[in-house]
């Protein structure tokens, strides 16, 4: 392959909106994954890395089914429950369009709803660029906590329980945890004593996007993958280090590669995970809990995750290299030989 123009768009920087402000802890883990991402691109040789530009560009008709590239522009409609103002949408499809244009291939860096990314993964495939992430339908598996838990299922993988509010939970006793659907990491999640004051706060809050998870015990960890046909292969794994401040959880960060998998339990879960949602590809993290039966899936990230900002120093090779190397198909799928060690990615608490 010649020299590959890659435009790395971070939604968030480039104006990105939300039904509120993120929390300073996902800024700061959108500033280091940009900032490692940028810096792993930019030692590769063969590749150019595409600059922000095209302000400028005159905006595209609207797509009124989603956020497209078409007629050299790309407007999302709506970010959440909101209307965005109609000058912030043309700003902000203007600078993605005008990237994706001048690029060969795009990866988006998203750190709020999985939707999002959807919405991006699908702008980059119309507007004819290679795309360095998973497929908008693997997307939009893992953007729904329900529908990820009924494809795990599906596919034999251990996975935590998940239901609608509306739906007959279980009455066994115990916590319960209650989160968005489409939620990323510990954002919004709530730890409850039982299932009556879960579905309490959820009635209180009127709000019909959350769902309910029966707590899982265990120590907690993550997964950092690189993945292609249905085929995946553990980089690291990770220690998650969260916190629990008035009934709510706070993630403070991951040491990676601060587990170990010594009878393969880890790296077998990561091989179900792959074949059960075959079109994720290239960097993917998988959150679980490892508990005295096993590991049982919580999440899967189809972007980067906080780890990957302490994983070129862990493993000793170039994380996004391996990543390009995936564009020959699995024949490109590498291994770094040997080092692992333990790096701590740190984010605070709010």
């Amino acid at each position: 392959m010649g020299r590959l123009k890659v435009f790395v768009f971070d939604h968030l920087a480039a104006g990105g909106r939300s039904t509120r402000p993120p929390p300073q802890a996902l800024r700061r883990q959108g500033e280091m994954l940009q900032q490692a991402l940028l810096a792993d691109l930019g030692a590769l040789p063969g590749v150019e890395l595409v600059r922000e530009t095209g302000w400028d560009a005159a905006p595209g008709p609207v797509d009124e089914a989603g956020p497209s590239v078409t007629g050299g522009a790309w407007v999302p409609i709506r970010v959440g429950a909101h209307p965005v103002p109609l000058p912030e949408l043309r700003r902000f499809g203007r600078h993605f369009a005008a990237g994706v244009q001048a690029a060969d291939a795009v990866w988006p860096l998203v750190h709020q709803s999985s939707s999002t990314l959807e919405r991006l993964s699908r702008g980059v495939l119309r507007g004819k660029r290679i795309l360095l992430g998973s497929a908008p339908g693997a997307v939009g598996v893992a953007a729904s906590k329900l529908k990820l838990a009924q494809v795990l299922a599906d596919g034999g993988v251990a996975a935590v329980a998940t239901y609608s509010p509306h739906a007959p939970l279980p009455q066994d006793g115990g916590p319960w945890v209650v989160k968005p659907d489409d939620g990323v990491g510990c954002l919004d999640t709530w730890l409850f004593k039982d299932r009556a004051a879960a579905l309490a706060w959820i009635r209180a809050s009127a709000s019909d996007g959350y769902v309910l998870q029966p707590f899982v015990a265990g120590k907690l960890g993550s997964l950092s993958l690189i993945c292609c046909d249905g085929v995946a292969r553990v980089l690291a794994y990770n220690q998650e280090r969260i916190a629990m401040r008035d009934n709510r959880f706070h993630f403070l960060g991951s040491v990676v590669n601060g587990l170990r998998d010594e009878d393969g339990t880890l790296a077998r879960l990561a091989q179900q995970v792959a074949a059960a949602i075959p079109s994720l590809w290239g960097y993917v993290g998988v959150d679980f809990v490892l508990t005295a039966h096993g590991a049982v899936v919580l999440d899967v990230n189809p972007r980067l995750t906080a780890a990957y900002a302490g994983l070129h120093a862990s493993i000793g090779c170039n994380p996004a290299g391996l990543v390009l190397d995936l564009l020959e198909g699995p024949a490109g799928m590498r291994m770094p030989a040997g080092m692992r060690r333990a790096v701590n990615v740190d984010l605070g608490l709010d």
